[in-house]
């Protein structure tokens, strides 16, 4: 195997323990906890790149779905793809692949986040469908779309804009540590 690709499969395994850390600082605030996810998210595709961001998190959904308790707050299991939030978890992978988009371009902070504010974008798109198809399908009871936002989008944005900006900022500094070491080098 050569050294880069070995240094990219560890990047994406110290991430993956990042996220699986960090998940376990949960504070509730109505039906979706704030938690420090989207921060690692975009932080992992700010150091890893679109790819490997992608794969630190998905190994950490795959070792969640496989009963390792390292999800929001000790969860584990196959079952929390199949509840209101599941939506949100994939949407984590999109977020980190998003984030690091623009690496291979020396990053700016402006157009890194303007990347990692899209993947979260598309993480809230997500998890609002899927939240509001699981009260629709699974419970046969309809969900507004104002009120799924309400409940599992605006009272997040304010801490994950900050947690986007300190990811991005984050990724971006060490990034640029990592090429100046010779690590890290463009895929």
């Amino acid at each position: 195997m050569d050294r880069n690709k070995f240094h990219y499969m560890s990047g994406a395994a110290l991430f993956a323990g990042i996220m699986a850390v960090l998940s376990q600082f949960a504070f509730p605030v109505g039906a979706v906890p704030v938690t420090l996810q989207t921060f690692v998210c975009a932080f992992a595709g700010g150091v890893l790149g679109w790819k490997w961001g992608a794969v630190s998190i998905s190994v950490w959904l795959l070792l969640g779905a496989l009963g390792v308790p390292i999800l929001t707050m000790g969860k584990a299991g196959v079952g929390i793809f199949l509840s209101p939030v599941g939506g949100y978890y994939i949407g984590f992978i999109l977020m980190a692949g998003f984030s690091g988009i623009y690496l291979k371009e020396k990053s700016r902070f402006f157009t890194q986040g303007v990347f990692a504010l899209l993947g979260l974008i598309l993480c809230y798109a997500l998890g609002t469908v899927w939240f509001m198809m699981y009260f629709s399908l699974g419970l046969g009871k309809g969900m507004p779309l104002w009120t799924a936002l309400t409940m599992t989008v605006f009272p997040f944005i304010g801490f994950d804009l900050i947690k986007v900006a300190a990811g991005v900022f984050c990724g971006i500094r060490i990034q640029k540590a990592l090429r100046n070491a010779g690590l890290f080098l463009n895929e």
